[in-house]
């Protein structure tokens, strides 16, 4: 490396288009006072290696190829954009013509980061060349800048919709772009970045066109495009995204163009691994049915909203804050000389809004002043007749609300899908997480969490109410190391598809084309448009007549064919024009099929009561081995295969449930046994007998005497086939009672012959 890095050339072109001294405002966010520093900037070795790289191929190939560049979360990686957006916006090929007119660089988010639009401001440039598409910019704005002299282009991936949608611009083809996307695993799906491969392409030709002149047109507009070289950044590549932008290795296969690994950055610690300490935790309680009745309801649909009950209980969410508050106190807030903070990863806005009134409350009521909580989520949720936002909550305007978080004041951020990626504070130092998280997700969210914190020696924890560290460690070993993609989407999968449509038979292929003969149409008169919903509505009518269940299918297997159909013709141009026919229909049917909820609109409070919450730690876990998962594949879309759901007497629900929740409740302890007390009362001739003329001649109450019993007897009968249970349940009456109730009204209804 020294003997690459140490040669005149190098070091003039490090002091010309690297090294430079970047001027920070810094606001102290307890004094209000702006602290102006200079700091000269050096790239790291791997930022260097990758900016060459990408600037070597694009002098030889020009925008004839797409990138992946995969660097960690936490490496740096928004000076690295800074330095190859400014590089590509003035480098020139063997005959010393511009690669690239314009240099676009795209987030996902709605505003433009500020963190990467102060890095690309920051960098010497001249007055007029950089154009930033603030909050304060439309999508009017950026079709100027696209179609002026502009240099690079700083903005959001939503305002290319916009520009589509509206067309807003034409003409661009004779134009070569540069696209930088930041956060590409999260940027690049579906029509978002097919809008921005059409408009950067657009052609203002008079031309006539034939429909199949535009669909093949649409077709090739979708793939890579010869004008525009597309370099994708991120620290998690979905297997779509190294389809996308991944180069092919010598097996064939498509990897990153340049990779900075996480485990290579942790050992150069440049970052921090934030499994060293793990903690996993688990809720137990215990559901009791509150109402007399016994309803039949649909038996995954009554399980979620208990789960969700469960999660949503005052007492569960006050046990937590219990738990979060006072291990920050004794473990967390300390460190970095006392200014450590945390965040707290709710699984829903109604529940950052609960654990925030209960932080609030505890706070209150241990008199602590040394502990203080903010709460981030996007819109507002009403809860029992009250709205609640993020401002009416905190007080703090939402572009306030980092630079607020970072005072000492604030210790403790509760987020319900916010900031839980592209969020610097290398403050954070714990995390307590109460949300199932997986695959990407996990490693961002918890990727918060690894920034290093100079002079201090950081370390980091994690609390997790939620999942399995096992899991959680499977999340990480994809991008441990490289990522490779061995399988992706086929012509041949989306064709599966589109047979299993139709054998629905709700798809008629005169009226799709007729659809899109309108569709194509430059313009469309009102009655054009009406002809267009009413081939819809016949569509729409045919599924409405199918069961639910089918209706379900379909509605999943339309999804799974449009989002796989994108996917392939932005990865490979495949040309089908029927197919595409299809898309189009299907594309605007899909909005139109509102299949019911029916048997799942009920609710589950006025049911259940839950109690005996407790909170117990399960594990600990401290410097893991990750096994690296290098290669990874598409998820193929399969036909949705949709069964009919099963129904369940809301007793045997419940019992499932205490199943998981509750500890006294094991899957053998509740379940099982119950069952074999179930089946000791219905096969035994004599609890039979005695049983069956009960039923006939008593209400359910008085049944319940001689069903109480025969337990009693079959107890004692069964005592062999589980010792320990039944010796518990003989000299416990309060756990017999609740095992015993489980199946007494199934049991009522067989023998009265309801239940057949």
């Amino acid at each position: 490396m020294w003997e690459d890095i140490w040669t005149k050339d190098k070091i003039l072109f490090l002091i010309e288009r690297f090294i430079y001294i970047k001027t920070k405002e810094r606001k102290n966010s307890d004094t209000g006072k702006v602290h102006r520093t200079k700091e000269l900037i050096f790239p790291r070795f791997h930022q260097l290696r990758a900016v060459e790289k990408v600037m070597n191929d694009v002098i030889l190939n020009h925008s004839s190829c797409n990138y992946l560049i995969e660097h960690s979360a936490g490496s740096g990686k928004t000076e690295t954009i800074s330095w190859l957006a400014h590089i590509l916006s003035t480098v020139h090929d063997a005959d010393n013509n511009n690669v690239f007119d314009t240099v676009l660089v795209i987030t996902d988010r709605i505003v433009v980061d500020r963190q990467l639009q102060e890095a690309i401001m920051g960098m010497e440039h001249k007055s007029g060349q950089v154009k930033v598409m603030d909050d304060k910019c439309d999508s009017n704005d950026l079709a100027i800048a696209l179609r002026g002299n502009t240099k690079i282009i700083v903005t959001t991936i939503h305002k290319f919709y916009y520009i589509l949608d509206n067309k807003l611009l034409t003409n661009l083809k004779d134009k070569t772009f540069a696209v930088l996307i930041d956060e590409a695993h999260s940027s690049t799906e579906g029509t978002f970045m097919q809008s921005v491969t059409t408009v950067l392409t657009n052609d203002d030709s008079e031309e006539e066109k034939t429909e199949e002149d535009k669909m093949r047109e649409e077709i090739k507009k979708s793939g890579k495009q010869p004008n525009v070289s597309m370099i994708a950044f991120t620290a998690t590549p979905k297997p779509d995204t190294i389809q996308l932008f991944g180069t092919l290795n010598a097996e064939g296969k498509k990897e990153s163009f340049d990779l900075y690994s996480m485990k290579q950055a942790i050992e150069e610690e440049y970052i921090l691994n934030v499994l060293d300490n793990y903690v996993t935790w688990k809720t137990y309680c215990h559901i009791n049915k509150a109402i007399e009745d016994d309803p039949e309801l649909k038996t995954i649909a009554a399980k979620r909203k208990m789960a969700r009950f469960i999660d949503l209980h005052t007492t569960n969410i006050a046990q937590k804050v219990e738990i979060i508050v006072e291990h920050f106190r004794a473990n967390v807030a300390h460190l970095l000389g006392g200014s450590a903070k945390a965040m707290v990863v709710t699984s829903s806005i109604q529940a950052a809004v609960e654990y925030k009134q209960a932080f609030v409350k505890y706070i209150h009521d241990h008199g602590y002043t040394d502990i203080k909580a903010l709460v981030a989520f996007s819109g507002k949720v009403k809860i029992k007749g009250v709205e609640y936002s993020e401002y009416g909550m905190n007080q703090i305007k939402e572009e306030e609300l980092r630079y607020e978080f970072d005072r000492s004041c604030y210790q403790v951020l509760i987020v319900a899908n916010k900031y839980q990626t592209g969020f610097d504070q290398p403050k954070l130092v714990a995390m307590y997480v109460d949300k199932k998280l997986k695959g990407v997700a996990a490693v961002q969210t918890l990727s918060r969490l690894n920034r290093i914190y100079p002079p201090y020696d950081k370390t980091t924890f994690v609390l997790d109410f939620k999942n399995d560290y096992e899991d959680i460690k499977k999340a990480f070993a994809p991008y441990y190391k490289d990522t490779i993609l061995f399988e992706t989407i086929s012509p041949s999968d989306i064709r599966d598809l589109d047979r299993e449509l139709d054998t629905y038979d709700f798809l008629d292929v005169d009226d799709i084309d007729e659809f899109n003969s309108y569709l194509y149409q430059a313009k469309r008169s009102a009655r054009d448009k009406e002809r267009m919903w009413n081939l819809l509505d016949v569509a729409v009518k045919k599924v409405e007549r199918k069961s639910e269940t089918d209706q379900e299918a379909i509605v999943k297997t339309i999804r799974r064919f449009l989002k796989g159909y994108c996917f392939l013709i932005q990865a490979t141009a495949y040309e089908n024009l029927e197919l595409h026919r299809r898309y189009n229909f299907l594309s605007y049917l899909i909005k139109e099929i509102n299949v019911g909820g029916g048997g799942n609109n009920f609710d589950i409070a006025d049911k259940i009561t839950v109690s005996e919450f407790r909170q117990e730690q399960t594990g600990e876990y401290k410097k893991p081995e990750i096994e690296a998962q290098a290669e990874v594949k598409i998820k193929k879309p399969k036909p949705a295969s949709v069964e009919e759901e099963q129904k369940k007497r809301l007793s045997q629900i419940i019992d499932e449930v205490n199943a998981l929740y509750d500890k006294k409740y094991g899957t053998d302890f509740a379940t099982k046994s119950a069952m074999q007390i179930r089946d000791l009362l219905l096969q035994n001739p004599e609890f039979k007998e005695r049983l069956t003329k009960s039923a006939k001649n008593n209400s359910l109450d008085d049944f319940k005497f001689t069903y109480d019993d025969c337990i009693q007897d079959a107890l004692v009968e069964g005592y062999d086939q589980n010792a320990d249970f039944y010796t518990l349940l003989l000299n416990n009456e309060d756990v017999r009672a609740r095992i015993a109730s489980v199946f007494m009204s199934e049991i009522y209804r067989i023998l009265r012959g309801e239940d057949r």
